[in-house]
């Protein structure tokens, strides 16, 4: 790694280019890198029916689902900004709860952002949630536990991490959640490992660079708030990834991996490869640029800081992401599929030998699109974003599914 003063002069530097409006090129940063070629999957539109299984929901964040394969039956669970828990069954019966959190903090991008149900549900009723709390003048992101039914909603709440940095922006907070035992397996087999992203709080976006500040990061912990074993940084044990702005969607791979992506600002939204110790480089590497136009840094790419596998300029604002596997959808299976809030639709990421490329699938809502999941027989649950927000459920046809 780079001493400080290094890293501090080079901000400085940074900073002294940001009045200049010439644009930033796309980045060279991998030339196998491809989001505007031909992808081979067909758009969604066609392929689906489209149903809505919920409506009126006040700024939804987050949806999930409990799946019993056995039964093959789902319960859709969505929270909303303000606190509440919603759950609804393979019958369409809503229930509601209030979450008991905390000094809970709904301003801005700020609320209630994630759940997350562990891979030991049922029987351990243990999930996490992800939310802002404190005031105006000083807040932050703190993920909690809590046991959680299907009929009475959550209890039992204890604090697991509280983000050791407060600011007074109610802007990006990062917030989204993944457990990654699978991943850390032999490093801390006596508890579950998990993974949640910062946000860089917007005005302390040189935060992200520095390894001791939680802001701007990706950090991992266990069930009952300690750091993974075998930190990547040592004087900052709980951090695993840092150099991010507003990580968003946080999900695995077919084979162990873990993808991130993140807004960028004026462009630049990125997806990333999650590997333990490296530097994302916000705000010295952006594709992007500062809302006034203004340029934010001169670097596209800069030794020791690593490169997105997707670049969306124009920004898309990507909010969600699940990885896509069903072997009725033979054109879908193992893709990554991306929701937007700006472009209002859903992206497709595919690989092959040519690297990675981003398609636009569906944009029939013409909606922002928050979150997405699928329930028991692989339809895509996809939540929409604002004050009267929806669930849609895109149903393939039976024209399109392919036969076992």
């Amino acid at each position: 790694m780079k001493s400080w003063l290094a890293l501090s002069a080079l901000l400085f530097s940074t900073a002294l280019l940001a009045s200049e409006s010439e644009s930033v090129k796309n980045s060279t940063l991998n030339s196998t890198l491809n989001t505007t070629q031909p992808s081979v999957l067909q758009s969604l539109a066609e392929r689906v029916e489209i149903n809505t299984v919920i409506d009126a929901l006040s700024y939804p964040k987050a949806i999930t689902t409990v799946v019993d394969k056995e039964k093959s039956t789902t319960h859709i669970i969505i929270t909303t900004r303000d606190g509440e828990l919603i759950v609804v069954n393979d019958e369409r019966k809503v229930s509601r709860f209030t979450l008991p959190l905390d000094n809970l903090y709904t301003k801005g991008q700020g609320g209630v952002l994630d759940i997350l149900i562990p891979f030991t549900y049922p029987q351990d009723k243990t999930v996490l949630l992800s939310y802002s709390k404190g005031s105006d003048e000083a807040n932050h992101l703190a993920v909690v536990k809590a046991q959680f039914s299907l009929t009475a909603g959550i209890s039992d709440v204890q604090l697991v991490l509280d983000i050791a940095q407060s600011k007074d922006t109610p802007v990006h907070y990062g917030g989204k959640l993944l457990q990654i035992d699978h991943v850390t397996k032999g490093e801390n087999a006596k508890e579950h490992a998990f993974l949640v992203t910062t946000g860089d709080g917007f005005d302390y976006r040189e935060q992200a660079q520095v390894v001791t500040s939680q802001l701007g990061k990706v950090l991992g912990f266990t069930i009952n708030g300690k750091p993974l074993a075998a930190p990547a940084f040592p004087e900052a044990p709980y951090v695993f990834t840092l150099g991010h702005r507003n990580p968003q969607g946080l999900v695995h791979g077919a084979d162990g991996q873990i993808f991130l992506h993140e807004h960028g600002p004026d462009g630049g939204d990125e997806l990333n490869l999650l590997q333990k110790g490296n530097n994302y480089g916000w705000p010295v590497v952006t594709l992007g640029k500062d809302y006034s136009g203004a340029r934010i840094s001169p670097f596209s790419e800069y030794a020791g800081m690593t490169g997105p596998l997707v670049d969306w300029t124009p920004s898309i604002a990507p909010s969600s992401m699940l990885y896509y596997i069903n072997s009725k959808q033979p054109h879908f299976s193992n893709t990554l599929l991306v929701t937007s809030l700006k472009a209002k639709a859903l992206f497709a990421v595919s690989h092959d030998k040519n690297g990675y490329t981003s398609t636009k699938v569906f944009d029939a809502l013409n909606e922002r699109l928050r979150d997405i999941a699928v329930d028991s027989d692989g339809n895509i649950l996809l939540l929409t974003d604002g004050e009267s927000a929806k669930v849609f459920k895109l149903s393939f046809k039976e024209s399109y599914t392919a036969k076992n």
